[in-house]
């Protein structure tokens, strides 16, 4: 096949996405501190991001980081050569002691977290049990890990049970793993029923506290904080690129745990080390996450106002959840992009989320809320919403 054929094949394949809704476009954005952004020299109230605290643009104005950026920009090698800076081994420390470990161990990104750790644990003869509404990056390291995948659902916990007391002894080892709050519904898992069914049939607990660190627990550590299990877990997979405000991945485990990853997890030790800058500052988020417990505690009581508010309006969104990660639920594609569109011509960002991220009839417009937000933003743009829901007579759909 000729390279001119395989392009017509992909244009056609592009323009049965385009049919379907589904195709996505290039967007360039300028996130502002306060909850904006800049898109096409416009200021919008930005609901599309993850920087819960606030963080992104206070830790860069530090006068520490912006000395060690200066300094230098990248590692230059990977860590287990000579990328692995005093910054690191710093930030390394911080982290364990943050999520209460014995050792934490980087990685360029959290999606370089969860290919490393699970192709890393999960040998030929083993199993790895998958939530099926787990993030991108969990699901394509269980495919490509060298054990059986199993996908569960967690709304259907006993089904998981009952899984692992039939097939438990068809494998050395089983895991399971969950994201500990779902990007994409602000959920939280019954952490505590996963860790009973896990030590009921031997098998081993991972959780992925990527929207979770610095949001939720006592401590700010994430949902096993929040459902006092962590104890219960063999690892928690971390990343500093949503409420730290950075960039980067990181599992918090015990020593033995973090040191067999430093010698085998590919995605680690294949991979250029962060910038020591980027080290420099998350250490700063790190320590503003401990010190000033009430930026997440107003970001629950916003997110608690958001769902208030939008159950108040007659929409529909899914209940109980925790996370600031707050969806409006409709029924279809075109309605969810049409009115995602409304609103950004209304001074709000609000982006549509649809298949194949969500599955087909679950299409939504999804707020992401940081502390940079107020009541009266969310109060306005909720509104909007079911303005423009009742004008397109557009309908909503439940989880």
């Amino acid at each position: 096949m000729s390279n001119v054929e395989f392009q017509r094949q992909l244009q056609q394949r592009l323009a049965e996405l385009a049919a379907l809704g589904q195709r996505r476009t290039e967007r360039t954005v300028d996130c502002l501190p306060g909850g904006l952004c800049r898109i096409s020299g416009r200021e919008l109230v930005n609901f599309g991001g993850n920087d819960y605290l606030n963080l992104a643009h206070e830790v860069s104005c530090s006068d520490n980081v912006r000395e060690v950026f200066a300094g230098q920009v990248g590692a230059t090698a990977s860590a287990l050569v000579c990328g692995r800076s005093q910054w690191h081994d710093r930030l390394e420390s911080a982290l364990a002691g943050f999520e209460d470990t014995e050792a934490a161990l980087l990685f360029p990104t959290g999606f370089a977290a969860n290919l490393g750790l699970i192709s890393s644990f999960v040998q030929t003869n083993d199993a790895v049990f998958c939530d099926r509404d787990n993030h991108a990056s969990i699901i394509d390291a269980c495919r490509s890990c060298a054990g059986r995948m199993l996908v569960y659902r967690g709304d259907r916990l006993e089904s998981l049970d009952e899984s692992l007391r039939r097939r438990r002894g068809e494998y050395g080892q089983v895991f399971i793993v969950t994201d500990g709050v779902f990007s994409m519904d602000g959920c939280v898992p019954d952490l505590g029923l996963i860790c009973e069914i896990a030590e009921r049939h031997d098998a081993l607990v991972i959780v992925d506290e990527a929207h979770g660190t610095g949001v939720l627990g006592e401590h700010g550590r994430g949902a096993c904080d929040f459902h006092n299990v962590e104890h219960r877990v063999l690892a928690r997979v971390g990343t500093m690129s949503k409420a730290l405000g950075g960039l980067g991945g990181f599992v918090a485990a015990d020593a033995t745990t973090v040191d067999w990853l430093r010698n085998t997890a590919r995605s680690q030790f294949f991979s250029t080390a962060l910038p020591p800058a980027i080290c420099a500052a998350m250490l700063e988020s790190l320590q503003i996450v401990q010190s000033e417990p009430q930026r997440r505690q107003n970001l629950a009581q916003l997110t608690a106002f958001a769902h208030q508010q939008i159950s108040d309006l007659g929409l529909q969104t899914v209940e109980s959840c925790a996370a600031p990660i707050v969806p409006i639920l409709l029924v279809d594609e075109e309605s969810a992009v049409r009115i995602s569109s409304l609103l950004m011509e209304a001074g709000w960002f609000v982006p549509a989320i649809r298949p194949p991220t969500v599955a087909r009839g679950t299409a939504r417009l999804r707020l992401t809320l940081t502390v940079g937000h107020n009541r009266a933003q969310l109060a306005e743009v909720l509104a909007c919403v079911r303005t423009l829901v009742e004008s397109h007579h557009t309908k909503c759909t439940t989880a």
